[in-house]
């Protein structure tokens, strides 16, 4: 009776913990996830900031007249509040073909109480556009989704979606908010998140609240107020983008076509979206383009939209030659001036004239550049005195100016400053005396080219080569007698901007010249002319001057552009040099690599075993470019190298053949090597390969050698393959219909992926599996040898057969198979506990026992071995042993 009740009590135990197994299992697997979880993005703030952070935003809403973001409305008494971090709106494509918007926000509970409180999941709710929203933890189709947050970039799946904070007193507490599927694309929606803490409802409205954050200020200038300047001093995220948007729109309502939005301070906080979309959405002003479906687009009725600060110093227009207007700029001046550019061009005289008198700094400077055509001489004297203003942006403006006007006293105070080198007064007063629009101008700068010491004439002599115009030409010629060498030198130069009848014979005649520094600049400019008479000039100079000097890097690419065969054996001369500068005899590589054949493999092979690690790999990749005879034997020896940098180029320059001897190559030293970079540059190599024999060279790693990590880079491999295969697409839809039970479909859907990439062996394996469900288990066996003809190593299909002659009673051949998947695979924890199981059936229980031990060494969190060592412990009434078997 005894052990009749102790073998009901196991049974009992066994039932209850097949039941709780997979809640067991889920929490195990939410613990482990948690430890590997980051903390907050952000450190978090003291409660006293975070209220302070509130206050001010409310008092800014307040002055923008807009209503609370909290409710109930704080003060510095307040106990308990909301405020949120990290808010963000992003988009993912995965499982969505026009892809999701989703908001992510880290919601923050505030506690200045004297009792510690809970922030509660399934007690906050979510409205949208004042409908409620679902709001749970995270869902599946946004794990994979990352997103950048301040200068982070988090996947969803690393963050805490807990159920629950408990916020201690004086303390603060988060949780992470999903709000996914959001129903309105083109802009931001009015999101609000609500909850009730200890009874207390609370209510935070995000859109306010980030609204409160950006602190900017709006003001009108320029022409009856048709531009709109923005400044932002605070922050500027993927939420509040849609208030700027939103303030814009409604300026555009009163006519205001041109926006400036100027961020004064130099290192502003901007999301790294926003600042990377504003550019490419001012470009596309007027396009009617969508740049970043994220954000919303800006009003089509917009005319002109420029950035400033200096976070867009380096921003430059991403096609220059189709669209060369700079829409970002450093200064607030140049974006205004650039805003009210067209403005200015089509206002009247006097209109023009009134901004230039009562405008702020840039919108004067914008009057005298872009309206200084429509100046006569009546407005001479508001101009002239300008060019003495204490801003020296309006200096310059108004010095440019001048050269629309042709009284003489313009001209005379255009001299005055042009007396006054260096400086970018004296510079401006030269380019308007070279650009005035009246013959005079051309005639005091000739005279004062004349008067200038050689200085002087170099920088005038180099402003009118901008400008050219046919009675410079004379002028600049006469300087090719200076005794100046500087001035020689820049009457070259301005003689080609210019254009002259004789350039060619100046050009041929300096680079015959004894000075080396007026050779030099002959040259660079006769190899920019692509006539056959200059090329053979600068051709034949280069080589005379090979045979003396070493190359420059100019004769190289010249060289490189010619391909002048003549050019290959005194290059190889200098390569031999020993005092060849080690950067330039990288380059001489390059070039001979470029322009030789076959016919410099013997020069190659001399120079190699003197040439540095950097130089062998370009050898290398010379050689394998002419398909050198001598290529894969130099990579097998440099395979061997102790230098890594040599190992992983050959590695790189094996990648890019598809040949078998490649493969062969990285075989090899796949099998010799014990470093993980090495491997992982081969197994990476053989991927982008990716040719049958490719695959049996990984194939053939996952089970060699006694390194784990090496043999489990193996398997990543293998499945970055059959990840990408050009079938792989009818696999996975292959495995949805497999999770629906649908084996007739999936079996269709594995067939197709075969008939496109036949070496898939996971869809042998899903056909496999498929059939035996069918239970047609001769095609299931056909399909697996198949699968194994392919792949000798792979357990899982010897596994399947094992499985197949089960349901088929052939115990004996079932087992064998399952030997054959422990045998390739030692570590496999499935096949030892279906042998052992077997085993079991057989009344083996000694080796089944012994299969089962394997099994939980290998895995001790694997329930299916213990659950086989009870039944048997049971059945053999062991029961104290059963019960520690329960135990563990």
């Amino acid at each position: 009776m005894r052990s009749r009740n102790r073998a009901y009590l196991i049974m009992l135990l066994l039932s209850a913990t097949l039941l709780l197994w997979p809640t067991f299992a889920t929490a195990q697997s939410e613990n482990l996830q948690k430890q590997d979880q980051p903390q907050t993005v952000g450190a978090p703030q003291t409660n006293a900031a975070s209220l302070q952070q509130l206050l001010e935003i409310e008092q800014q809403l307040k002055v923008l007249k807009q209503q609370p973001a909290h409710q109930p409305a704080v003060s510095r008494g307040t106990e308990t509040f909301l405020v949120a971090a990290d808010s963000v709106k992003g988009l993912s494509y995965y499982q969505q073909e026009n892809g999701a918007h989703f908001f992510l926000t880290r919601l923050i509970l505030v506690n200045q109480s004297r009792q510690p409180l809970k922030l509660i999941r399934s007690q906050i709710k979510a409205t949208v556009d004042g409908q409620d929203h679902p709001l749970a933890g995270l869902p599946q189709n946004l794990r994979p989704q990352s997103v950048q947050i301040g200068k982070n970039s988090l996947r969803l799946s690393n963050l805490k979606f807990e159920e629950e904070v408990e916020v201690a007193p004086g303390k603060q507490g988060s949780l992470w908010i999903v709000l996914s599927d959001l129903k309105s694309p083109s802009r931001i929606p009015e999101i609000e998140l609500r909850t009730q803490v200890n009874g207390q409802p609370l209510q935070l409205n995000i859109n306010r609240f980030e609204l409160g954050k950006l602190q900017h200020t709006v003001e009108l200038m320029g022409p009856g107020k048709c531009l709109a300047k923005l400044d932002i001093r605070g922050e500027l995220n993927s939420i509040n983008v849609g208030n700027l948007i939103q303030e814009i729109d409604q300026l555009s309502t009163r006519k205001i076509k041109r926006f400036v939005i100027h961020f004064p301070n130099p290192d502003p906080d901007i999301d790294l979206g926003v600042k990377q979309w504003l550019p490419r959405a001012a470009e596309m002003i007027g396009t009617d383009s969508l740049v970043e479906p994220r954000f919303p687009a800006f009003p089509a009725t917009i005319a002109e939209l420029h950035l400033s600060g200096e976070v867009f110093k380096d921003v430059k227009p991403r096609y220059p030659t189709i669209m060369p207007t700079q829409f970002a700029h450093e200064t607030e001046a140049a974006a205004i001036h650039a805003a009210l550019d067209s403005a200015m061009s089509l206002l009247s005289r006097e209109k023009v004239a009134e901004q230039i008198r009562t405008g702020p700094p840039a919108v004067q400077v914008a009057g005298l550049i872009s309206g200084g055509p429509q100046l006569t001489n009546a407005e001479l004297p508001l101009v002239l005195e300008l060019t003495a203003h204490q801003n020296e942006e309006i200096q310059l403006a108004a010095l440019y100016a001048l050269r629309y006007l042709g009284d003489p006293r313009a001209f005379e105070r255009l001299t005055q400053v042009a007396q006054t080198y260096p400086g970018p007064q004296y510079e401006m007063a030269i380019a308007s005396l070279a650009e005035s629009r009246f013959a005079q101008g051309q005639q005091v700068l000739l005279k004062l080219l004349q008067q200038h010491p050689p200085e002087s004439q170099k920088v005038i002599i180099g402003i009118i080569a901008q400008s050219p115009r046919p009675q410079w030409g004379a002028a600049i010629y006469e300087f090719l007698a200076s005794d100046n060498l500087e001035l020689r030198k820049a009457a070259i130069k301005a003689l080609v901007l210019n254009g002259h009848p004789k350039l060619f014979d100046v050009l041929a005649e300096a680079l015959s010249s004894p000075h080396a520094d007026l050779r030099e600049v002959a040259f660079k400019e006769l190899i920019k002319r692509k006539d056959s008479a200059s090329e053979t000039l600068a051709i034949d100079y280069v080589l005379a001057q090979l045979q003396q000097t070493a190359p420059t890097q100019e004769m190289l690419t010249f060289i490189d552009r010619l391909k002048d065969p003549r050019a290959i054996p005194l290059l190889f001369q200098h390569l031999h040099d020993s005092k060849l500068d080690v950067g330039m005899r990288i380059i001489v590589l390059k070039t001979l690599a470029s322009i030789g054949d076959q016919t410099i493999d013997e020069k190659f092979l001399k120079f190699y075993p003197q040439a540095n690690a950097n130089e062998k790999l370009l050898i290398l990749a010379s050689l394998q470019k002419v398909e050198s005879p001598h290529y894969f034997k130099l990579a097998a020896q440099a395979l061997n190298a102790e230098d890594p940098s040599i190992v992983n180029g050959v590695i790189s320059g094996l990648r890019s053949s598809s040949s078998i001897e490649a493969v062969t190559l990285l075989k090899n030293a796949l099998q010799k090597t014990d470093q993980s970079a090495t491997w992982s540059g081969i197994y990476s190599a053989l991927i982008s390969i990716g040719t049958p024999e490719a695959r049996q060279a990984i194939m053939g790693a996952r089970y060699s050698g006694n390194i784990d990590s090496k043999k489990q880079a193996a398997h990543a491999a293998l499945a970055n393959i059959y990840r990408n295969s050009p079938g792989g697409q009818y696999f996975r839809k292959g495995e949805l219909d497999e999770k629906k039970n649908d084996w007739q479909s999936a079996i269709e859907e594995y067939q197709t992926a075969i008939s496109i990439d036949s070496q898939l062996v996971p869809a042998y394996l899903g056909i496999v599996n498929a059939k035996t469900k069918l239970k047609q288990y001769e095609e299931a066996l056909q399909y697996a040898d198949q699968g194994l003809k392919i792949d000798n190593k792979d357990p899982q299909l010897y596994v399947a057969k094992g499985l197949i002659y089960t349901q088929q009673s052939q115990t004996a051949a079932a087992m064998k198979q399952f030997q054959n998947a422990i045998d390739i695979d030692p570590r496999n924890s499935f096949a030892h506990a279906i042998l052992a199981s077997h085993y079991s059936q057989l009344r083996q229980f000694e080796k089944a026992i012994e299969s089962c031990n394997e099994a939980i060494k290998i895995n001790p969190k694997y329930f299916y071995p213990y659950l086989i060592k009870t039944q048997i412990y049971n059945e053999t009434e062991q029961w104290d042993e059963a019960i520690k078997v329960y135990d563990q």
